[in-house]
């Protein structure tokens, strides 16, 4: 039997760390005070505010499997900006919404684009 050389572990580095933390915390962040508005809130927005509800935890979710170097996770983060861009922009009609999501993907974007080999699927 021949035993597969044992690869370095992937270093996160002291950025991509404290960027990740930062993201898990603002998920975590956002989707209580979006599901505390949507238990205040009544009318037509309780469905876009449960569409962000859901992106929220998506995000959380994409995070987690970011910290474990899963490729799945970063797609899941990008369709989770972009649903929340989506509906960001329905309710608010504001562009500022936009940069509000596109600044902290493109800052990930920043920090994993010499590490994108690092990220596996997860079929081994």
């Amino acid at each position: 039997m021949t035993k597969k050389p044992q690869e370095a572990p992937e270093e996160r580095g002291c950025w991509l760390t404290g960027w990740l933390i930062l993201m898990l915390i603002h998920g975590i962040t956002s989707s209580l005070l979006i599901f505390s508005q949507r238990n205040q809130e009544g009318g037509d927005s309780t469905v876009w505010l449960g569409l962000l509800l859901l992106a929220s935890i998506a995000i959380v979710v994409a995070t987690v499997a970011i910290w474990y170097w899963q490729r799945w996770g970063l797609i899941l983060y990008a369709i989770s900006i972009g649903v929340s861009i989506v509906v960001g922009l329905v309710l608010t009609g504001t562009q500022l919404w936009v940069f509000h999501e596109i600044i902290p993907l493109a800052i990930l974007g920043y920090l994993i684009k010499d590490k994108w080999a690092d990220f596996g699927t997860d079929t081994q």
